[in-house]
């Protein structure tokens, strides 16, 4: 199956079968559960299963009632039929399950359902004098009101421990009744005894922090191991209590088993408590408080009859969980339990709060109405949507099946003669829809590319099943597992990254485009191959007809299939601390769409803040899949070491122009260049890479923006070979008011021309620049100011900032050279030294290697060449080669997204 598959075996099926064994019953119905629920948490999937009876009918029989009850307690509601759909085949029955979702794509508000579907939340709490187990509901609203509480602590600043507090102490959640406090003084009192006497009935009963429990069997300390997590849960949870192990409920003494040793009841009660699963919002790592006290009972006789054992525990400040939630997810292939600490933070994630940002988000997908594992996705105001990028990329026709994308379909049936008509018979009996062709779609969605492929073609059309076709040349090729796991990854991905919450399924077909007519294989072995498909009900056989895609899902679909190519991780994730993501533009997406293969070099020039370090790295991660090469075999080199610290060694081996031709890289296929305008032309970087990638049948690109020079001494390059070339005109990075200064800075550089620059080509790109949204920002430029005015004047702005709320890692001061940074910096802390108790605030600095730190950068404007921050200041950005002043200024311009002040 093109589909995540759990097999759990032989099973009892029917109502009349069920009832007639009981033996495996239970154990049926656990492991259907258990699988049902990790695959709603994980994207859907199957769950299949084989009748032990071989006369099974399910249209006769059924499933059995108690199987029924198991999956509604999956999903904690009546509406199985959205979720669950059964269908036999043979002596199979599967079961298909839908991803979770906690809302609709028209919510917008905190989810009304759990984020994650659970059998047990592991969480009690107490209801009059019993314990109560959480429901997922319960139990999200409960973690979402502790994670608030904890975060108002914070705020105010009390410690951790203040929260730990005993009932007889003060600040409780709730006070509580004077009757309730008169009780639990007594349970006090009765604490300070040191013995009872057997038959005693104590003056007090049980209530909602109060609880008796008879241990009179033998087996005392196993009962306690078993007993107690539940009451220490439900106490902690709900203000605290006491339990009393051996006063029955009619609060009459009986004591324990005369052989239970002391000892061991404090250390049985020890162990128990301390291995219970806590989650805290708050900082703190304490266990349960508790305390234990044993009370000798006797008989009138004074001999020991044994012990009360009285267990005192705390109200705990967040979570405490009496086991681990019984929740699972499905990961690498196997079913994993949730730990405690991994399902809250499912249960409580929410989308980041981006109101104090300068920068507008519009929201692209959201945790409050996405499937468990989805992340937040977000577009800048004023760039296209999602959903205006689907309508570019894959608009569907009123009555006919519109052939996407165009420059592709163009190249694919230019090199392969025959597939055009072979895609057509494909297609024949659909009217609506859209076939959108790739090279490969495993690139696409990030896997590696099957060289026996020559092109992937995803049929996304109204009453029809989405149908992912492989191409091959004929049938020696290897397709059909490819096809598979590529049908199964983009289904996965489509709603766990691109958040499609209705049923789904990519049936996955190889087409071959030699040799008979009419070959066609689904990409299934125990599934009967056969023609072409005239009508639909050849798929009947893989999926139920509800998956197959009306006109209302096919918008929704395509959408999700845009955030799965489109997105990125974005630079707010290790800002804020969480991963979420933007979305690529069409521009930089038709870039990474390019046949690598053929565009092995490649100059793409760029104007300022158009992208063009993210296309770079895009870039790099395609290669890889392409070309099946390591992290080792691909470079990137760039100019700066800042920028090389940011890029890191994850994806790619990240150097230096220095120390790529100072040392060995042999054993390097492929070489991305970025910032290429900022390098020197000593040594001729440009034909030793070029020789190098040469020689082992490479991808070379290089990325430049010649109206960022840095310097005047050239880079190595000749204008004239710059070829083939492709330009990103459109400005992304910079808001309105900080493109304006850029624009008319670029349009000076162009009017004085005062180093050899290849200006018509630069004349060229800026007719085409355009700020690509309508975010206004901020720019402010002071002229004559001294240095000591400027020190003042960034000492009050940072201040003004940070009392408004961005962090201080938002902030870059970049002066002309990186010796004026540090005096400019050694001023600055004796300012702040200076007017410390009037700000109160202590700034951090760091240089721009700590770029993704916690602290204001101060550098030079050239070693922060390629980085980007909010909020930048540029200090006297004057070199000392009067002729790159003002692409020295404009560099400073385009580090700022959304504030700039040049003084």
């Amino acid at each position: 199956y093109p589909d995540v598959v759990v097999d759990i075996g032989k099973v009892v099926l029917g109502e009349r079968a069920r009832k007639k064994t009981s033996g495996d019953r239970k154990r049926q119905r656990k492991e259907l559960s258990v699988a049902a629920c990790a695959l709603l948490n994980s994207g859907g999937g199957v769950v299949s299963m084989e009748s032990e009876d071989e006369s099974y009918c399910f249209q006769e029989h059924g499933v059995g009632l108690d199987i029924e009850q198991s999956l509604r307690g999956c999903i904690t509601c009546t509406q199985t039929a959205e979720y669950f759909t059964w269908m036999q085949q043979g002596s199979r029955l599967l079961l298909f399950v839908k991803t979770w979702s906690c809302g609709g794509p028209e919510q917008k508000d905190a989810a009304a359902k759990p984020r994650v579907c659970s059998l047990s939340t592991g969480l009690t709490g107490r209801s009059f004098t019993s314990v109560a187990p959480m429901t997922p509901s319960d139990a999200a609203e409960f973690l979402r009101r502790k994670e608030s509480r904890a975060k108002r602590r914070d705020e105010d600043g009390p410690s951790a421990k203040k929260a730990l507090l005993s009932l007889d102490g003060g600040a409780k959640e709730t006070a509580l009744h004077t009757e309730e406090h008169d009780i639990q003084a007594a349970a006090a009192r009765l604490l300070e005894r040191d013995r009872l006497t057997v038959g005693e009935v104590l003056d007090f009963t049980e209530t909602t922090h109060i609880e008796f429990k008879n241990f009179s069997t033998e087996n005392i300390l196993e009962y306690i191991r078993k007993t107690l997590p539940n009451y220490a849960s439900a106490f902690a949870n709900t203000q605290g209590g006491y339990l009393f192990f051996g006063v029955d409920d009619s609060s009459r003494v009986v004591g324990s088993h005369s052989k239970v040793e002391k000892e061991a009841l404090v250390k049985t009660v020890a162990d128990t408590m301390g291995s219970l699963p806590v989650h805290h919002f708050c900082g703190s790592r304490a266990g349960v408080q508790f305390s234990t006290h044993i009370l000798s009972v006797c008989d009138g006789a004074e001999g020991l009859r044994g012990y009360v054992c009285a267990v005192r525990v705390e109200p705990f400040c967040c979570a405490v969980f009496h086991d681990a939630p019984e929740s699972w997810v499905v990961a690498g292939g196997r079913i994993e339990r949730l730990s405690a600490r991994k399902w809250t933070e499912l249960m409580t994630a929410a989308d980041p709060d981006l109101s104090n940002l300068a920068d507008k988000f519009e929201k692209e997908l959201s945790l409050s109405n996405g499937p468990p594992l989805v992340k937040p996705v977000y577009s800048k105001a004023g760039l296209q949507c999602a959903s205006e990028l689907q309508k570019c990329l894959y608009p569907v026709g009123s009555n006919k099946i519109e052939w996407k994308p165009e420059t592709i379909c163009t190249d694919l049936f230019s090199e392969y003669p025959g597939l055009e008509d072979l895609m057509k018979k494909q297609i024949r009996s659909l009217d609506k829809g859209i076939l959108i062709f790739s090279r490969s779609w495993a690139v696409d969605i990030g896997l590696p590319k099957n060289p026996d492929v020559l092109c992937d073609v995803l049929l996304v059309a109204e009453n029809a099943y989405p149908v992912l076709y492989t191409v091959v040349q004929d049938a020696s090729s290897a397709g059909s597992e490819n096809s598979r796991e590529t049908a199964c990854a983009l289904k996965q991905k489509l709603i766990n990254d691109g958040g499609y919450a209705s049923k789904v399924c990519v049936i996955p077909q190889v087409l071959y485009l030699n040799g008979t007519e009419n070959q066609v294989e689904v990409a299934e072995g125990d599934v009967p191959r056969g023609g072409n498909q005239d009508n639909l009900c050849d798929y009947a056989s893989l999926y139920p007809e509800n998956y197959i895609l009306t006109s209302g899902d096919i918008p929704a679909f395509l959408r999700a299939l845009v955030i799965v190519v489109l997105r990125f991780k974005s630079y707010l994730s290790d800002r804020l601390g969480c991963e979420i993501f933007s979305l690529l533009t069409l521009k930089q997406y038709e870039l990474l769409s390019k046949n690598l293969r053929k565009t092995k070099e490649q100059f793409v020039l760029g104007l300022p803040g158009t992208g063009k370090t993210i296309v770079a790295l895009k870039i790099i991660e395609r290669i890889r899949n392409i070309f099946h090469c390591s992290a080792e075999e691909v470079l990137y080199i760039c100019e700066n070491q800042p920028l090389k610290k940011f890029v890191g060694n994850e994806i790619c081996r990240s150097v230096t122009r220095v120390a790529f031709l100072s040392q060995d890289f042999s054993e390097v296929k492929h070489i991305v260049v970025d910032e290429a305008q900022s390098f020197r032309p000593e040594e001729d970087w440009h034909q030793c890479a070029r020789e190098l990638v040469k020689k082992n049948g490479g991808v070379f690109w290089v990325f430049l923006d010649f109206f960022q020079t840095t310097h005047p001494y050239g880079c190595g390059l000749r204008f004239a070979e710059l070829y083939p070339q492709e330009w990103l005109t459109k400005v992304v990075r910079n808001a309105k008011q900080i493109y304006n200064v850029m624009f008319d800075i670029m349009d000076d550089i162009l009017q004085e021309r005062n180093t050899n620059l290849p200006y018509d080509l630069l004349k060229e790109l800026f007719r085409q620049a355009e700020c690509a949204h309508s975010f206004s920002g901020d720019c402010v430029i002071k002229k004559n100011m001294g240095t000591h005015e400027m020190v003042e004047y960034v000492t009050r702005q940072c201040h003004t900032y940070i009392q408004q709320g961005y962090p201080i890692k938002d902030i870059a001061i970049l002066c002309s050279t990186w010796y004026a940074a540090q005096e400019f910096s050694q001023m600055l802390d004796a300012e702040l030294q200076r007017q410390v108790r009037k700000f109160r605030v202590r700034l951090v600095f760091g240089s721009a290697e700590n770029v993704l730190e916690n602290v204001v950068v101060v550098d030079s404007i050239r070693r922060f060449s390629g980085l980007e921050r909010k909020i930048v200041f540029g200090i006297h950005p004057v070199p000392a080669q009067q002729e790159i002043s003002l692409n020295l200024l404009l560099c400073v311009a385009s580090r700022a997204n959304t504030k700039l002040h040049l003084l």
